[in-house]
């Protein structure tokens, strides 16, 4: 017994190491498919990713714009005043020329000048001269007023202002142009070639009109490109081009206010890492970019009308030792950039968030092993989920989830705070699939247990019933196909008139199932009944036929009794309402209890049928079997009185079935169970009873409704 003991726990063991060895490999390998999935940044999780960074930048707490930065606008109500865009360059002019008198420590201007003015003077009348052939005199105009351009060039070179230009990446386009490079000293790491900086590499230049590029003091590419969802996160601070070094346009408005004594670019391997200018270290991503800290949406910065400006409406407090942004911002001017923090920002707003940031030193930065940290937080997370889910029970694996979920975000928010970023995306994404598909596989698998459990439960059930069913019939001297046939009839009408509108709310796939399992008890009752009285050759008398009808009621009992000890069982009910009720009388004169019509539950209705259709069909102890269509005839004859005329008709209708199914489970009536019966009646039969008498026998008609 020990050994047998032993050896069961041993192949338990097993199957269990085999089932912890399938979910270890599956854990495995859905960690690695999400490892594979960061690596290659598909375009669904990468824009995902981008969501969780703008999340956590907004609920970025504690942080305020410093008030260094104002913004002054060419907005509605410019326009309504001094008329359409563009401005004649004199009044750009004298917008710049007030903001320097107004004590702006550094002006940058968010508007490309790349053509000359044709509204100033001089340039009108020479399309004047080459339009219409009329020459314009400008006699008496002096001199000053005639080139709007140089009006708006002689303010540029009073004044600490910076102007924007934009690079072009592509065919190269040879143009002289006159722009500002920076002094940068470059540190690289050891091992980085000396051709090799790390930064964006333009072709060409869009530039500035020449005479504004030559008296500007500084000027600054405009270029930001969003990311792939079409959100600026990022803007490159500087780019190398014909070998010499650029500043962003809020870089130079910055370096213009500032003016630091040395410029440090770091490279490492990786590409760029800073910008150092004096003590300030700015961090760079790839490409020499800026992750930019938006303190909020549109209107976090202080806005002021040019026209206000114009107008000499604004004190001169709101002006002086700011630095400056002017920037178009009217609606029709299409200066509108998406931010994570406001889908609407104009373009002179990102330039106040850039210069803000650098000099509060409030940066962003993506440690430089980043990737390193990231992978190792996935293989981490992929198999720590695998371990608990095998070693733990679901309610603590559901805690894990929720524990080392709220580590996996907690985390990342603590870090972003502290300027750093770090993304939990893929970390969670590794756990929380493991977890996900691991269940799922042992849901499945628990399920095909339960499918079998269930299957070798109804199994043994089905073998039970029959053999119950056994024991009874082979009183009665009766086969097991008479079991086979009567539940096999019981199916074929009951599949039938599933289909009919009259059983549509009554008949489904489980009633039928019921009805299936119930049928080899209809008769369980006849263990109740004398041996005399039911392995009599012979027809019974009307005591005999009265004590015989109580098999219906016994079989009641008998199943009442087990659904009881069993709990609600619906074929239990069924079988229950079969055993009955198979007697009863469409019109009433059945037994036990004379119930009439669809009193008559349907169970009972179907068996009703399936039992009289057998009984004729098959041979007895007491009779032999009629003919398929003699039987048809007396069922017909017998429609509305003993059985249910739908019932009947539906019958009528696939007769051929229930013929099929007689000749399949046909009997052998050359039977040695029934020779050895029929001895054992001869011998019960002989001897007096003092209930009966041999003349006492029950009609044919009564023995034909057992």
């Amino acid at each position: 017994m020990h050994a047998l003991r032993r050896q069961s726990s041993s192949i338990q063991w097993f199957q269990k190491g085999k089932e912890h060895a399938f979910t270890i490999l599956c854990g495995i390998a859905l960690t690695c498919v999400v490892a594979f999935l960061y690596l290659f940044q598909p375009v669904l999780l990468s824009t995902l990713d981008l969501k969780i960074y703008d999340t956590l930048l907004k609920s970025r707490s504690g942080r305020a714009a410093s008030g260094s930065v104002v913004i002054v606008d060419i907005d509605t109500k410019s326009l309504e005043q001094f008329g359409q865009w563009p401005w004649p360059r004199y009044r750009t002019a004298h917008l710049l020329d007030k903001l320097r008198e107004m004590g702006a420590i550094s002006v940058g201007v968010d508007i490309l000048f790349a053509e000359p003015d044709r509204s100033s003077l001089r340039n009108i009348q020479k399309n004047i001269s080459a339009d219409f052939n009329y020459t314009l005199s400008l006699s008496g105009i002096p001199r000053q007023y005639i080139d709007n351009d140089a009006l708006l060039a002689e303010a540029l070179r009073k004044g600490p202002f910076a102007l924007g230009y934009q690079f072009t990446f592509g065919e190269p386009i040879h143009k002289i142009c006159t722009l500002h490079p920076i002094n940068v000293l470059l540190r690289k790491e050891d091992e980085v070639p000396d051709s090799l900086n790390g930064l964006f590499k333009p072709s060409s230049v869009d530039c500035l009109y020449q005479p504004l590029a030559e008296a500007t003091p500084a000027s600054g590419f405009i270029n930001i490109k969003p990311d792939q969802d079409g959100i600026i996160r990022r803007v490159p601070l500087i780019m190398e081009y014909d070998g010499r070094f650029y500043p962003h346009l809020s870089l130079a408005v910055l370096l213009t206010a500032t003016r630091p004594e040395q410029m440090l670019l770091t490279v490492g391997q990786a590409g760029t890492e800073s910008l150092s200018l004096d003590s300030v270290e700015i961090p760079l991503e790839h490409k020499g970019s800026f992750l930019i800290p938006f303190y909020g949406p549109q209107g976090t910065y202080r806005h002021i009308s040019a026209s206000d400006i114009l107008n000499n409406t604004t004190e001169t407090r709101e002006i002086e030792g700011h630095i400056v942004i002017v920037g178009a911002a009217a609606p029709g001017l299409m200066d509108i950039r998406a931010t994570p923090t406001d889908p609407t920002m104009v373009g002179a707003e990102v330039h106040a968030n850039i210069i803000d940031a650098i000099l509060q030193g409030d940066f962003l930065v993506r440690p430089k092993a980043a990737v390193l940290y990231e992978f190792i937080a996935i293989v981490f997370f992929g198999l720590l989920s695998t371990i608990l889910f095998v070693r733990c029970k679901a309610v603590a694996n559901l805690t894990f989830l929720f524990l080392f979920g709220s580590v996996a975000v907690i985390l990342p928010v603590f870090l972003f705070r502290k300027g750093m970023y770090l993304s939990p995306l893929y970390p969670l994404l590794a756990y929380a699939s493991n977890f996900s598909v691991l269940s799922f596989l042992d849901f499945w698998r628990e399920e095909r247990k339960l499918k079998e459990k269930t299957r070798l439960q109804l199994s043994t059930q089905e073998t039970m019933l029959e053999t119950i069913s056994d024991i009874t019939e082979t009183r009665d001297l009766e086969t097991g196909n008479h079991i086979k046939r009567t539940r096999s009839y019981v199916k074929t009408l009951a599949e039938h008139i599933r289909n009919k509108s009259a059983y549509a709310d009554s008949v489904d796939d489980a009633y039928v199932e019921h009805l299936v399992q119930s049928a080899p008890l209809h008769d369980l009752g006849k263990v109740g009944v004398p041996d005399y009285i039911l392995l009599k050759p012979g027809q019974l008398n009307a005591e005999e036929f009265e004590e015989m009808k109580k098999h219906t009621q016994c079989g009641k009992k008998v199943i009442d009794t087990a659904q009881a000890k069993l709990g609600d069982a619906s074929f239990l009910r069924v079988a229950g309402e079969m055993a009955l009720t198979h007697h009863e009388h469409w019109d009433g004169t059945g037994y036990p209890n004379g119930l009439k019509g669809e009193e008559i539950p349907l169970s009972g209705r179907i068996m009703a049928i399936a039992d009289v259709y057998d009984s004729l069909t098959s041979g007895r102890h007491y009779k032999e079997g009629i003919s398929h269509k003699k039987a048809l005839e007396n069922i017909l004859a017998k429609r509305g009185s003993q059985f249910d005329p739908q019932l009947v008709d539906a019958f009528m209708e696939i007769h051929a079935l229930f013929q099929a199914i007689a000749e399949q489970f046909a009997d052998d009536r050359v039977n040695e169970t029934l020779q050895v019966g029929m001895g054992f009646v001869k011998a019960a039969t002989t001897r007096p009873h003092p209930s009966r008498s041999p003349s006492e026998r029950g009609s044919k008609g009564e023995e034909q409704n057992l």
